[in-house]
């Protein structure tokens, strides 16, 4: 008797060290119930202190990687993780669209939780462009939707305004994220309709958040991909980061990653 699972592609780069980047993705896919799959888009060597050194993908070989999963196993949801280069933010929009991708989660990594600037001025310009109207959902925290808004975001009602601007700017949903306020870890979504949904949850007292952020958009997709509307798909994609934080994971000597696999423990 065989059996099958909805697949999720997603395209990141690679951590080293385990917790973020692509090897947090395809944890956090099969935590969630579904069948991952990988277009890495730059090799790091990172640990939970910092990142030593990165070698880009090159954009041929990225395409050939996205042209070869599509054509033998159809994703039915995309994460995309980091992409700093905009030759590899190109070839993403143009094979996402050959192929007719659904069901886009894009977590716009732009800006360090230090407020530095982690890529460059045309390629957040390729990234908005190109890459944030293909896209179901965008996940930009705090400093990101700054960025992204050219405002400051100070309580939940600049977040709901930010989050806003964004959907109506780019033409895609936006989740707002609060992980980078003081008090709480509530995340808002505005949709392309306007509509406006909060996601409320207490913050984890945790110093260990390393991949958060790509941990989050990994299970949103992987809740749409198990048919879930946005709104529920975001719901039990925050349920599943909570416990992965509540299982007070602690490994390396910096900010360190969480236990993907605390469901099953």
């Amino acid at each position: 008797m065989s059996t099958t699972l909805p697949a999720v592609l997603a395209i990141s780069g690679s951590d080293s060290s385990g917790g973020a980047g692509m090897q947090a993705d395809l944890k956090t896919i099969l935590a969630c119930g579904v069948f991952g799959m990988s277009a890495i888009t730059a090799l790091t060597a990172q640990n939970t202190t910092g990142v030593r050194s990165i070698q880009d993908t090159k954009p041929e070989i990225l395409a050939d990687q996205i042209d070869m999963v599509f054509e033998d196993i159809p994703p039915v949801a995309v994460k995309i993780g980091m992409v700093s280069a905009t030759d590899i933010i190109d070839v993403i929009a143009d094979r996402l669209t050959a192929h007719h991708a659904t069901n886009i989660v894009l977590d716009p990594v732009m800006v360090a939780t230090s407020g530095a600037k982690l890529i460059s001025d045309d390629a957040i310009a390729a990234l908005t462009g190109k890459l944030f109207p293909m896209a179901t959902v965008v996940t930009p925290n705090i400093p990101e939707a700054e960025a992204l808004t050219d405002t400051l975001i100070h309580d939940q009602e600049d977040m709901e305004a930010a989050a806003r601007r964004i959907a109506d700017r780019f033409g895609c949903a936006a989740l707002v994220k609060g992980g980078h306020g003081t008090e709480d870890a509530n995340d808002v979504l505005v949709e392309t309709d306007g509509t406006a949904t909060w996601f409320d949850e207490t913050r984890v007292d945790n110093p260990n958040t390393h991949g958060t952020g790509c941990t989050l958009s990994s299970a949103i997709a992987s809740y749409l991909a198990l048919g879930d509307p946005l709104p529920k798909a975001i719901k039990h994609a925050k349920k599943y980061l909570t416990g992965a934080l509540k299982a007070q994971l602690d490994l390396g000597h910096g900010s360190g990653p969480m236990d993907h696999f605390w469901k099953y423990r």
